[in-house]
């Protein structure tokens, strides 16, 4: 704006300039000469009154000046502009990483920013190393990952108390992890996990096999798999709640994998007449085994056998176990009405499911496989809504939770031989969605079987 106002003063002056001289001409007095007789000749003196063509040229040239610094003034004011939101937004990025600081600072409590502690933690996960050394261990190239780790952590605290303290609290829960990691090594170094030669659970393979179930999209909730007897017919099954995700009444069997991957020929057996009558199918926690389906009563806290080939169903009440949706898995979303899970491993029939007298912990049960008896119970310290899903295998009850939607890990073991549990497995496995309706193990060809929202997964375990 102030180029273009210089501009028109330029062209104000010019004007002005010529309207003086023509005033001029008007006022000033001229005395003409006679010549030849008839003619009058008058001399004028215009030199002062030039017009002033290089002042002209040189205001021009200063004005398109103007007029380019201005442009380039705009272009800076925009980016400056754009970079106040930006930086705007770190600002208050940084205001919500320092609350929990100020919280902690006013409530005068252990102070995040203390680097001596960091310290102190690293020496004692370095002498915790050196206890660990002293147990013999089938783990040596597990535990020189971890000591490698160590080296690179103590002198990643020192980067950071140099420079990057806002990524202190990161290095905190990353030095937690290992100091469980440790005392995993110390308490398993040297014991057999589990009743099988396997021993404990490593990691676990990609899927092997992944379809949608047979009866479509619509069908979130159930469970799939293979007869887990040995010895027995090769048996595939599928079982959809087919209403309100919730309840069943039927399950699908294939005599044979080919017919399985090819939803080719199949009998489907109806195991009651009705959603909500007694001895129906609740919840996805269901297991085959042994030609019969293991499955959670209609309405009530009992356990139902069906055998399919009598068609008859044996009920036992669980004692104490919550149901109807009271102790579900809730980890990330609540899979509705997973109070009883059942599992089998190489020892026989589990159930999983929770009990207000261990305040909704879980529990863990061995059964008779036919007549449904608990033979012995084992109570755990973790809380069961905080986890997404659970399966037996060897005798060591597993546990996962919710990583991402297309991320599942398996966390926690229990040991029921040694009686000995641990919370820092971080076995990560892929899925397709977020909802585990139904994992567990086959014992027969030691495959993990999942029913994904609709999906039905196989995996492959990988025993160190």
């Amino acid at each position: 704006m102030a180029a273009t106002m210089t501009f028109a003063a330029l062209l104000l002056t010019a004007s002005t300039l010529l309207s003086a001289e023509t005033e001029y001409q008007g006022v000033q007095g001229v005395h003409g000469v006679l010549e030849n007789g008839n003619r009058c000749v008058c001399k004028m003196q215009f030199s002062e009154w030039e017009f002033p063509v290089e002042r002209f040229e040189q205001l021009k040239d200063l004005s398109k000046n103007c007029t380019k610094t201005l442009e380039e003034l705009k272009l800076e004011a925009t980016f400056a502009e754009y970079k106040i939101a930006e930086f705007k937004a770190q600002i208050q990025n940084c205001t919500s990483q320092l609350q929990p600081f100020e919280a902690i600072y006013k409530q005068k409590l252990y102070h995040p920013l203390n680097f001596w502690v960091l310290r102190r933690e690293l020496k004692q996960l370095r002498s915790k190393i050196a206890k660990v050394q002293s147990v013999p261990s089938s783990n040596t190239d597990l535990f020189r990952k971890v000591s490698d780790e160590m080296l690179d952590a103590h002198i990643n605290v020192k980067d950071l108390q140099q420079y990057d303290k806002q990524n202190l609290l990161a290095m905190k829960d990353y030095l937690k992890k290992m100091k469980n990691r440790l005392e995993s090594f110390s308490v398993y170094g040297n014991l057999h996990i589990g009743n099988c030669s396997g021993g404990i659970l490593r990691n676990i393979s990609e899927p092997v096999l992944a379809q949608l179930n047979p009866y479509g999209t619509s069908y979130h909730f159930g469970g799939w798999g293979m007869d887990s007897m040995a010895g027995s017919s090769q048996l595939y099954w599928v079982m959809a709640l087919m209403s309100s995700n919730i309840y069943g009444i039927a399950i699908r069997t294939y005599n044979s994998y080919k017919n399985f991957l090819t939803a080719g020929s199949h009998i489907d057996i109806s195991v009651k007449e009705s959603y909500t009558v007694p001895n129906a199918i609740q919840g996805p926690g269901v297991v085959v085994h042994n030609n019969s389906l293991y499955y959670n009563c209609y309405d009530s806290g009992q356990m139902c056998r069906f055998d399919m080939a009598t068609k008859a169903i044996t009920n036992v009440l669980l004692p104490k176990a919550g149901y109807n949706n009271k102790f579900p898995y809730c980890y990330y979303v609540c899979t509705t009405y997973t109070d009883m899970d059942f599992s089998v491993d190489e020892n026989g029939l589990w159930v999983i499911y929770a009990t207000e007298e261990n305040y909704g912990n879980i529990v863990l049960s061995k059964l008779d496989s036919v007549n449904l008896t608990v033979l012995q119970t084992w109570k755990t310290k973790l809380f069961k809504r905080a986890v997404t899903n659970a399966f037996v295998v060897c005798g060591v009850l597993y546990a996962t939770r919710y990583i991402s939607d297309t991320k599942e890990e398996i966390f926690y073991m229990y040991d029921t031989v040694n009686n000995q549990e641990a919370k820092n497995l971080n076995i990560q496995f892929a899925k397709y969605s977020s909802n585990v309706a139904n994992i567990h193990y086959n014992p027969v060809d030691r495959k993990l079987y999942l029913y994904n929202d609709g999906y039905m997964v196989a995996y492959e375990l990988i025993f160190y």
